[in-house]
């Protein structure tokens, strides 16, 4: 049996890290173990770079790792971290599968396989039960660490809209029901032998831009029950325009941008592992989200389901 759980990085950027950290974190809290970590190894802890681009250290990962200290003072004070000396976690490979086995993590950086071993470990969405047991000690880390940032709005009174662009701008937005079904079908019905990324979805099963109708339609969903809230536009800077007739923050600092998705009271989520972030960590009473085989395997649009989003493909 494991009595810990090793803290690994991954190459991408922030909001994929965030989930894959918050995974391990909740495994670790269900199976009472000992979370084991290197500060010089956990990216975001330090500066980190990833496709030539310089990240700062995140304040976000600072608290998540004072999260953990708090936690690893419960057991006993030995040489955890001996046994991982030559861990390696796997990468991605299409189309590969591995047996859930209730007693023994399984180490890979597909997010896909991450969230899903979670979930059938714990029988429920990862989100509702990070905010039930995890998320009020969390949330007062990440107020110890945040810089010295100013909410713009009054966050009692807001909807906040992700937009993923960026890199990814000129991606076409594509129908998430096709990845969104295939993994709902497969956990809906227990299967033991955990997917990862799949060519059975093709091209149907990554981030991108969402398509505007779609967002409107949340927004004016969103507008119609709570009608004094401002929406405000968080997305990306960059040489391109934002065809939306709201207040728009284009920041350099991701931390800020999470910051503020953070603290809304009514959030949009986008088709990106950054606002999912937002979702686990943030306050919001209420949520719009596009459901594709990301967001699925972490339990949410499942029978597994106990966040009770509002959804669209």
């Amino acid at each position: 049996m494991q009595d810990s759980i090793y803290l690994y990085s991954r190459g991408d950027r922030l909001g994929s890290h965030i989930i894959q950290y918050l995974s391990i974190i909740i495994y670790a809290f269900y199976n009472n173990l000992y979370i084991v970590y290197e500060p010089e190894k956990v990216n975001y802890n330090n500066e980190y770079e990833y496709e030539n681009v310089k990240y700062n250290k995140s304040c976000i990962v600072k608290a998540i790792l004072k999260w953990i200290d708090n936690h690893n003072k419960k057991f006993p004070n030995k040489n955890y971290l001996e046994q991982y000396k030559n861990i390696h976690a796997m990468e991605y490979l299409l189309d590969f599968e591995t047996k859930f086995d209730p007693n023994s993590y399984f180490y890979s950086c597909d997010l896909l396989i991450i969230t899903t071993q979670v979930l059938y470990n714990i029988h429920t969405d990862l989100i509702s039960y990070f905010k039930k047991y995890i998320c009020k000690d969390m949330r007062k880390y990440i107020r110890q660490c945040i810089d010295d940032f100013v909410l713009p709005y009054n966050p009692e009174k807001s909807i906040l809209v992700h937009l993923r662009l960026g890199d990814v701008k000129d991606r076409e937005d594509y129908d998430g029901s096709i990845c969104g079904n295939h993994y709902k079908h497969r956990i809906d019905n227990d299967y033991q032998s955990i997917q990862g990324i799949t060519l059975a979805v093709g091209y149907s099963n990554r981030q991108t831009p969402l398509a505007k109708h779609k967002v409107e339609l949340a927004i004016h969903q969103a507008k119609q029950k709570y009608p004094e809230h401002e929406v405000i536009i968080v997305t990306a800077p960059g040489d391109y325009e934002i065809d939306y007739p709201y207040r728009c923050i284009r920041s350099n600092d991701e931390n800020y941008d999470m910051f503020l998705l953070c603290n809304a009271d009514v959030l949009i989520l986008s088709r990106s592992t950054f606002s999912l972030s937002a979702a686990f960590l943030g306050s919001a009473r209420e949520v719009w989200s596009p459901l594709w085989g990301h967001f699925i395997c972490t339990g949410i649009g499942t029978k597994y389901d106990n966040s009770k989003f509002n959804y669209f493909f």
